[in-house]
């Protein structure tokens, strides 16, 4: 644990920094105290991937970070702030439970109603009415889009609109955070009626959903309004005068795509950008930034713990090469036979905060989660007793087999530096223990598609979000198959009555303490059967200019973006 407490200590010493919740997005940012006209200003943004969408909830499934150009177009109910906390956005105030704004019934069903802010509008300038929400759930809940099976769709029974300002949820079941839907992976979003019904009423799903709306021609509600996108290079955007929580301070935004890393960080070192964002550097790159800029004052360096890494272990019998990995002693044995602190030194300098599940050791479900989880500490002799108890010995060659003969393993991972080098750490350390492991790239260009994500055959070292909201998804509706068109984060395919129970559990639960003895249970599932070999949270870097005011690390829910509309440039 302390080798993660310095950096705990400097995100809160970072976020008590920040502006206060009522200087939030919905606090009216636009308000000057200078009647001095200024030359507008351009915040110059680099990113390492092109967005595939700037919806605020993709039809298309995305693995690339999102972060800023989600926040740059949309708007919502609610935002969380620095601390993960939810605050009224779009709406005047979030729902209570136990009043006429949440009501909760005897039979499990409730009903949540939205009060929306006064003159909200879209970017092209039609009136924003709470109808815009009805049709987004339409949308959002049609099987034939892939989504109707995820948060917070699953939980919803009707929508309703009683009048343009005024909304009503109702839902089938208690769900916990009706009160905001905020966060990534949980939002209802609205959605123009007038841009997108005729084509929702008349078009294919697979057409619908790759209409030019979602991305060249997007309108949005958010605090930027996209003017201009050029496929492969860039994005630009203007302040959107009617957002919601007023006028941004920075008038222009340019959002750039940057593939290369090195290109990314001279650009940075040459005050050409202003913000590196959604990791288009990398960790080695960020300690260059540090030095660089810390002793002239020249920019921050931000480290965001949202993503957990970790190595998926394929756990569908029709995929899974060898057949070996089903057995629990195989998955024990590899877990155990990870230096796990000695990665994170070698490749983060101690940064990463270790983690044996995927829910960060931060935050509000840390204490649970350290209850429940079963560490897999780095002890090659327990690891080969294991493999002997599965009937694995070593040959001359110092390598695991058993009556089929050799033990081989693939072990995966999607191109990128930081990815091959750990990829080829873990696969010494393994080689080192008795494995025969194979390393494997999957290119940049395959890196999106989700049914290769989804069938490989052995090992596959990832990254994804962490949190309760990944912990939930380890159940047979979320495992990516040919029918759902290999939709579902649960890649790996793993499931357990038992832990299903308790996910839906906790899906459904309103009491907190409840919540973390539910997810306590999970943990201990999920990490005695070594559904995957985890690592640490990953470090995600972003890194901005001194020439901007405003950025500020963030709790794991939410991220460095969320007061973007108050940043100043100066």
């Amino acid at each position: 644990m302390a080798r993660w407490a310095t950096s705990l200590i400097a995100v809160v010493v970072l976020a008590a920094c920040a502006p206060s919740p009522t200087q939030g997005p919905g606090s009216q940012p636009g308000a000057s105290t200078s009647s001095t006209p200024q030359e507008p200003r351009t915040l110059n943004v680099s990113l390492q991937r092109e967005p595939p969408t700037l919806g605020l909830r993709p039809l298309r499934e995305s693995f690339a970070a999102n972060y800023f150009p989600n926040r740059t177009f949309n708007a919502d109910f609610a935002f969380l702030d620095d601390q993960g906390a939810p605050r009224p956005y779009m709406a005047e105030a979030l729902p209570r439970l136990n009043t006429d704004t949440w009501r909760v019934f005897p039979d499990g069903r409730m009903e949540t109603t939205y009060r929306f802010r006064l003159n909200l509008a879209w970017q092209d300038g039609t009136p924003f009415s709470t109808e815009d929400y009805v049709f987004g759930w339409q949308v959002y809940s049609n099987p034939d889009l892939g989504l109707a099976r995820t948060a917070p769709f699953d939980g919803i029974d009707e929508v309703t609109a009683p009048d343009a300002r005024t909304l009503l949820i109702k839902w089938k079941r208690l769900y916990p955070d009706a009160g905001h839907m905020a966060g990534r992976d949980r939002q209802l979003a609205a959605l123009p009626r007038r841009l997108l019904q005729s084509a929702f009423e008349t078009e294919s799903a697979d057409t619908f959903s790759n209409l030019s709306y979602w991305t060249r021609d997007y309108v949005g509600l958010g605090p930027y309004k996209l003017t201009r996108w050029e496929p492969g290079a860039f994005i630009e955007a203007t302040a959107f005068e009617a957002h919601a929580g007023g006028r941004p301070k920075i008038d222009r935004v340019k959002i750039t795509f940057i593939g290369d890393r090195n290109t990314a960080l001279a650009n940075a070192l040459s005050g050409e950008v202003h913000v590196l964002a959604d990791n288009v550097i990398q960790y080695q790159d960020a300690e260059t930034l540090r030095r660089e800029w810390e002793p002239r004052q020249d920019g921050k360096v931000i480290w965001q713990f949202n993503t957990w890494r970790g190595i998926d272990v394929q756990a569908r019998r029709a995929f899974a090469r060898p057949e070996a990995l089903t057995d629990q002693r195989v998955r024990a044995a590899l877990a155990h036979s990870v230096d796990r602190e000695a990665l994170t030194d070698s490749i983060y300098g101690g940064v990463a905060p270790l983690t044996d599940y995927v829910v960060a050791p931060l935050g509000i479900w840390a204490s649970a989660v350290q209850r429940g989880a079963v560490p897999y500490a780095y002890d090659p002799r327990r690891a080969e007793q294991l493999m002997r108890d599965a009937g694995y010995g070593k040959a001359s060659d110092g390598l695991y087999a058993g009556a089929g003969g050799r033990l081989s393993i693939e072990l995966k991972t999607t191109a990128g530096p930081d990815n091959e080098r750990e990829l080829a750490v873990l696969a010494d350390g393994w080689r080192g223990a008795g494995f025969d492991i194979a390393q494997a790239i999957v290119p940049s260009a395959l890196s999106q598609d989700v049914e290769v994500r989804a069938s490989y055959p052995g090992l596959y070292l990832i990254s994804t979000p962490g949190g309760d909201r990944t912990a939930v998804t380890y159940t047979p509706d979320n495992v990516p198959l040919p029918e759902n068109r290999w939709r579902g984060g649960n890649r790996s395919g793993w499931t357990n009555p038992e832990y299903t129970t308790l996910a839906e559990q906790f899906k459904s639960t309103l009491d907190v303490e409840q919540r973390k003895e539910q997810l306590t249970q999970m943990a201990r599932l999920y990490t005695e059967d070594v559904a995957a070999v985890s690592l640490y949270f990953r470090p995600q870097v972003w890194a901005h200019s001194s020439a901007l005011r405003g950025p500020v690390a963030t709790a794991p829910d939410t991220d460095v973006s969320w007061n973007m509309p108050l940043w100043e440039l100066q």
